[in-house]
C-alpha cells in the first residue's frame, strides 16, 4: 500500500484519540514527537513508511542526541514512534517494524525535584486571600498539593468531582483513569469560600460546570496555572526550578518521608507501575546523615552516647 508517511501519521492520531481515548493532550505530545521525526526522514528522501528501515531511525535518534536531547526524552521519542509502526502493521501498511530491534537508552533516574514542607508554606501563604483571584489561587495551590494533583487534573475538574462534605475530589489523570483523593480541613474551608463566593462572581452569567475559573468565567489552562505557580514561587523568594509537578512530587515526597507505605501513595498519586512512585522515597543528604549518626553504632559513638574502650 503506497500511502505517505504525514497521512499515516494522521491516521494514527485520530486513532489513538478515537479509539485508544488517549487525552488531547497526549495526542498533542504524539504528533509533535512524530512531526520531527517525520521532517528528519523527509530530509533524507524517505516519504513512505515502506522506505524506513532500523538505519533511518538510528540516525534520527542520533541526530536528536547530537542536538542536544536527553536520554530520556530520546526514549519518549522513540516510544511514540514504535507505537507509530505497531499500528501501521496492524492496519496492514507495512509488514514489520523499522524499530523492532532498537532498544531504548538506559534512563538514570534522578530524584525529582520538590519543595520542601517550608518552602510550600512559603507558597501558600503568598496569594492574596482578600480578592477573588488570589483566593482561587491559594485553592488551587492547596489543593494540588493536599491532593497530589497534575495540572490538567485541576483544570478539567468540574462542580461534581468536589466533594466538601466527605473531603474527597473525583479525579481523571491519564486515560481518564478515575480516582478518588482526600483532603484536609485547610483544603476544605478553601474550597468552600471559593465554591460559594468567589466562583459565581468569576462565572458571572455564563454557565459552565468547570470548577476552576478564570477572570472571564472561563476554564483555566494548564500553562497559565503553571505560569501563576511560577510566578508565586519566584516572589516568595523559591529559588528551584518549579515545574507544573512540583507539587506533586512534593505531595509524594513529603508522604513518603513521614511514613505512608508506597501502595498507599501509588493509590493516591494514580500511577498504574508501583516502580513510578518509587522515585519518591528518595532522602535528602541531611536526613540521611541525621538518620546514620542516630541509628548507626559508630555514628552515635562519634556524639558521645557510647564508649569506646581501650
Amino acid at each position: 500500500m503506497n500511502v505517505d508517511l504525514e497521512t499515516c501519521t494522521a491516521r494514527f492520531l485520530d486513532y489513538i484519540y478515537l479509539e485508544r481515548n488517549l487525552s488531547p493532550h497526549t495526542r498533542s505530545a504524539y504528533r509533535t514527537d512524530l512531526k520531527l521525526c517525520i521532517a528528519f526522514l523527509q530530509s533524507v528522501q524517505v516519504y513512505e513508511p515502506s522506505q524506513v528501515d532500523s538505519r533511518h531511525i538510528l540516525s534520527y535518534l542520533s541526530f536528536c542526541q547530537r542536538t542536544g536531547a536527553s536520554s530520556r526524552t530520546i526514549s519518549r521519542y522513540l516510544s511514540a514512534i514504535r507505537s507509530f509502526f505497531r499500528f501501521l502493521i496492524e492496519e496492514g501498511v507495512i509488514d514489520t517494524s523499522p524499530v523492532r530491534n532498537i532498544d531504548s537508552p538506559k534512563l538514570v533516574q534522578n530524584p525529582p525535584e520538590y519543595l520542601t514542607v517550608e518552602e510550600v508554606d512559603r507558597l501558600l501563604e503568598y496569594p492574596d486571600k482578600e480578592s477573588d483571584l488570589g483566593l482561587r489561587d491559594r485553592t488551587i495551590i492547596e489543593l494540588m498539593y493536599s491532593c497530589g494533583l497534575r495540572v490538567s487534573e485541576v483544570c478539567f475538574m468540574k462542580t461534581g468531582d468536589v466533594h466538601l462534605r466527605d473531603r474527597w475530589v473525583r479525579v481523571f489523570g491519564k486515560g481518564k483513569k478515575e480516582r478518588i483523593v482526600p483532603f484536609g480541613r485547610r483544603a476544605c474551608e478553601l474550597l468552600e469560600r471559593y465554591s460559594e463566593q468567589v466562583r459565581p462572581r468569576l462565572l458571572r452569567k455564563k454557565r459552565s460546570d468547570t470548577f476552576f475559573l478564570n477572570f472571564r468565567g472561563d476554564p483555566l489552562s494548564r500553562k497559565g496555572i503553571w505560569k501563576k505557580i511560577k510566578g508565586y514561587a519566584r516572589m516568595s523568594g523559591i529559588k528551584k526550578n518549579i515545574k507544573p509537578h512540583i507539587l506533586r512530587h512534593s505531595f509524594g515526597t513529603h508522604l513518603i518521608q513521614n511514613g505512608a507505605d508506597l501502595r498507599s501513595v501509588q493509590e493516591l498519586l494514580g500511577h498504574a507501575d508501583i516502580a513510578t512512585t518509587q522515585i519518591y522515597t528518595h532522602l535528602d543528604k541531611g536526613t540521611l546523615i541525621d538518620m546514620h549518626t542516630r541509628h548507626h553504632p559508630l555514628g552515635a559513638r562519634r556524639h558521645g552516647s557510647a564508649k569506646t574502650k581501650n
